[in-house]
């Protein structure tokens, strides 16, 4: 097992001369993914844009790191699970934590638990032999909160257990850590959110915008930023809002937008570094030709309907549908376009519902905490009771079984049978006391 131990002082020279030069295919390169929450479909975007076009960059790396919920992503494109499947997990997790009013908070809905089935059901068996090697998990140990960084797997299960423990923000997900090998581990995004950092040719990828070779550019320029976690964060009203919404599940129309950024940023960050080769078209030709490409099979079946109206003489029928906005989507690749109008579709969050007013949500919610809290109170006062009724109950067995067991100790019988002689032995002396005084009284 390959376990490091991540440098004290983090540096910033990979990612300065990673900016300052043309990417250098004859050198080793890494690829690295910083933990941000349910804003990791920025990573799907720009994934989907490498792929479409350099597909090298990813499949030739030598490593692909991560940490939180970066891990799952690379994780995901080393073992081999396509980006749209990986963008339908993410949308679903995301639609399923905002149906509760209390969201990601709410007791019914477990983040590490959909992390967990995630895995279950879509890496392959022989995953962790895939991993071992290429894959590099963040893991902060719960002990010291000292940084490791692990690369070998012995088993898929190990592997899933790995990704959990770098899954797992405490409180957030839950307050007991899983364990790796019998150590308890929790996020490795807080001792280390961007892993191989250090090393001259590591391609990093963050949402946030700062130093990352691949993240948002802002229009002005900051003077401020923190360093956290090997990550650079330039202080700003866009990473305040960014960083929100990492914790908390947006719209689909608002993941499909961060979803559009990560493929407009790693574009970007390709025609900086001269990756794209002569023969590539300017990215407005290519929006134009992805533009004219339908987003969804809903839509392909409403301009069918609709010619096939007009050539009937009948007007176009009107349907509603719950697509997103094309200008939304439009630089994406046709796959993720139609699962991102899909899931905006099924989950009606497109369109404006009474629960979405806000003095209906303030209600809902403190009905939610009201109810909460009862319900909290009555399992509590439930389990004292039972608690209570079964020490009395230890205790009653207790003490029956110890006098049943202990020959020295009278029983009831004995007890009634030794009264019972005693009264009777004090009735005869007190008779044989009258006999005597009769007697002495006669004589006399």
């Amino acid at each position: 097992m390959d376990q490091l131990n991540s440098p004290e002082a983090p540096s910033t020279v990979g990612s300065v001369e990673m900016s300052e030069m043309t990417f250098n295919w004859d050198e080793e390169w890494n690829i690295s993914f910083a933990g941000c929450g349910f804003r990791s479909i920025y990573y799907l975007g720009a994934l989907s844009c490498i792929l479409e076009r350099v597909p090298q960059l990813v499949h030739g790396a030598s490593k692909i790191c991560g940490a939180s919920s970066g891990c799952l992503v690379a994780a995901a494109v080393t073992v081999g699970i396509p980006v749209e499947q990986l963008c339908i997990d993410v949308l679903k997790t995301a639609t399923e934590a905002r149906k509760r009013t209390l969201g990601v908070f709410h007791p019914t809905f477990s983040l590490l638990r959909s992390a967990q089935d995630f895995l279950l059901e879509r890496l392959p068996e022989d995953a962790h032999l895939r991993a071992s090697g290429k894959l590099c998990v963040s893991l902060t140990r719960l002990t010291d909160g000292k940084n490791v960084l692990v690369s070998e797997f012995d088993s898929r299960q190990e592997l899933i257990q790995v990704l959990l423990c770098s899954c797992f923000f405490p409180v957030y997900c839950g307050f007991v850590p899983p364990s790796y090998r019998g150590v308890r581990y929790m996020d490795g995004a807080l001792s280390n959110n961007m892993p191989l950092f250090e090393q001259r040719n590591t391609i990093t990828v963050a949402p946030f915008s700062g130093e990352s070779d691949i993240c948002p550019r802002e229009g002005t320029f900051n003077f401020c930023e923190v360093h956290y976690g090997n990550v650079s964060i330039q202080v700003n009203t866009g990473n305040v809002h960014r960083v929100s919404t990492s914790f908390l599940p947006p719209r689909i129309q608002t993941l499909a937008e961060i979803c559009q950024n990560g493929y407009v940023d790693a574009l970007r960050f390709l025609k900086e570094r001269n990756v794209l080769g002569a023969e590539s078209l300017p990215h407005s030709l290519m929006g134009d030709m992805d533009a004219a490409k339908p987003a969804c099979c809903e839509l392909v079946r409403a301009v069918k309907e609709s010619n096939k109206a007009q050539l009937n003489g009948h007007d176009a029928p009107h349907q509603q549908h719950y697509w997103l906005d094309h200008s939304v989507i439009k630089n994406l690749p046709v796959g993720i376009k139609k699962i991102l109008c899909e899931a905006c579709r099924n989950s009606h969050d497109g369109v404006s519902q009474p629960h979405h007013f806000l003095p209906v949500r303030v209600v809902l919610y403190l009905l939610t905490v009201l109810l909460t809290s009862m319900q909290l109170t009555f399992l509590l006062t439930k389990r004292a009771m039972q608690s209570g009724c079964a020490v009395i109950c230890r205790l009653t067995s207790a003490v029956t079984s110890s006098g049943s067991t202990d020959p020295k100790s009278p029983t009831l019988e004995q007890h009634s049978s030794t009264s019972s002689d005693s009264v009777l032995s004090n009735q005869k002396d007190r008779d044989k006391n009258i006999q005597t005084v009769t007697s002495t009284n006669l004589k006399s």
